[in-house]
């Protein structure tokens, strides 16, 4: 497996290579400030649970605003707007550290909404830069390579993400006090002001006049949405990720609140299902390199819905719920990396030279909508109905997941990639069970022996 990532990263031309280097540090801020341990610190100040799906909205949400920073790429360039707007999030996330000061000063209630700002802030200045991310890579990358940078980037991503969990959970179990989250937060911050740094030695990301539109304007989203091929893609793709989005909001709150998992123990979890990832993710990507991204996303979206149902069997008390937490865990995770990383391959492959910044702002908002809405519903059920909610959410996650991938058969193929039709070897609506034991086949590394 190691000697497989390490052909692939050598297959890579220098300016994806650094990029990758920019996106581990960035990985690891991302995980220390606005990773799953978020929820931890905010249920640590007592924060409802509706509360608490606000909070994770504020990221996807706030990227809404990647409309209004079309123009400031086209301008400003893709290094530019990137760097400064790292930088602008790093210095305002250090807002947190005022909580203790205002617990002391007006209560617990005034800790919340200090957390509550210092994310919210942290994210809008996050989404005015993030619109840069794609218009880059798509510069820098190869398009044969696609598949393969991103699988190497989530492999990579995957490992950090193991590293910070076990690292965090050592941490967390330290003692009860908040001064363990603030640790990570400013390890976080420090790790996002290095990422500033090293944009600096990735070539490319310059303004380019060959991006205006006729009559000296810049193609607009709805040019993009016109695109009809383009746009059956992209809501389908956002409705599988919305899929994914749903169980994600519920399921750590569901093994703290409900399983009474205590918080090493639940990060000790995620670490694991970070290495299913990590040993796993670079045959998904080499999958959809050979047949393209339509057949791959279909496969994971009935995967993950099979396991967003099986979470019904996590039984707070139950004698099975030990045994079949880890399977479930490292498996969904799995499945919900390896579905973002094979449709943003598959939207790349999609995006026209001459509208590049309009067609992957468009993906951003729209998978910023799809990851925003959820946790925020999620929330509220939970908040009103407790262990009916988690469970509806649930169902609502599996619901999803089919209904998406029962539309995508009506996907065109990338070019030069056969049609599903061709593909039946590989997904069978009518033989299930084969279907699925494909995907575990692919999944553990079989899928590239036919």
């Amino acid at each position: 497996m190691l000697r497989s990532y390490l052909t692939a990263v050598r297959e890579l031309p220098q300016p994806p290579r650094l990029f990758l280097i920019f996106t581990a540090v960035n990985v690891f801020s991302w995980q220390c400030i606005a990773g799953q341990a978020l929820v931890l610190f905010a249920r640590a100040l007592n924060m409802p649970p509706a509360w608490v799906g606000l909070l994770l909205s504020f990221l996807p949400i706030s990227m809404l605003l990647v409309v209004f920073a079309v123009p400031l790429v086209e301008w400003l360039g893709p290094r530019k707007l990137l760097m400064w707007t790292w930088l602008g999030r790093n210095i305002l996330a250090l807002s947190v550290f005022l909580l203790p000061w205002a617990v002391l000063r007006w209560g617990e209630a005034a800790g919340w909404q200090v957390l509550l700002f210092a994310t919210l802030a942290f994210s809008l200045i996050r989404a005015v830069g993030v619109g840069a991310w794609y218009p880059w890579l798509h510069e820098i990358v190869p398009r044969p390579l696609l598949g393969s940078y991103f699988s190497i980037e989530a492999a990579m991503s995957q490992v950090i993400m193991i590293v910070v969990a076990v690292s965090m959970a050592l941490i967390l179990g330290l003692g009860q006090g908040l001064s363990r989250f603030f640790l990570l937060y400013g390890a976080g911050i420090t790790a996002g002001l290095w990422s500033v740094q090293l944009l600096r030695k990735i070539p490319g990301g310059k303004r380019r006049v060959a991006e205006i539109g006729v009559g000296g304007r810049s193609p607009a989203l709805r040019e993009a949405l016109a695109d009809r091929e383009y746009r059956r893609f992209f809501f389908l793709a956002m409705l599988g990720i919305a899929s994914l989005m749903w169980l994600n909001a519920a399921s750590v709150m569901y093994l703290r609140d409900m399983l009474f998992y205590s918080e090493t123990r639940i990060m000790l979890l995620l670490g694991a299902g970070g290495i299913g990832v990590a040993c796993t993710v670079h045959f998904w990507g080499r999958a959809a390199d050979r047949f393209g991204s339509v057949p791959a996303m279909i496969q994971l979206l009935v995967a993950h819905a099979l396991l967003a149902f099986a979470w019904w069997g996590l039984l707070p008390g139950g004698r099975m719920t030990g045994l079949l937490a880890l399977p479930i865990i490292v498996f969904s995770a799995i499945f919900n990396v390896a579905f973002t990383m094979v449709s943003a391959r598959g939207m790349l492959c999609r995006v026209r030279d001459e509208g590049r910044v309009a067609y992957t702002s468009l993906w951003i908002l729209g998978v910023s909508t799809a990851n925003g809405l959820p946790p925020i519903l999620a929330g509220l059920l939970i908040d009103h109905l407790g262990l009916l909610g988690f469970r509806l959410c649930f169902c609502i996650a599996g619901g999803l997941g089919l209904a998406a991938a029962s539309c995508m058969f009506g996907l065109s193929p990338e070019e030069g990639k056969p049609p599903i039709g061709e593909l039946r070897h590989l997904i069978h609506p009518g033989q299930p069970v084969r279907s699925l034991a494909r995907v575990f086949w692919i999944t553990l590394g079989f899928g590239e022996k036919k």
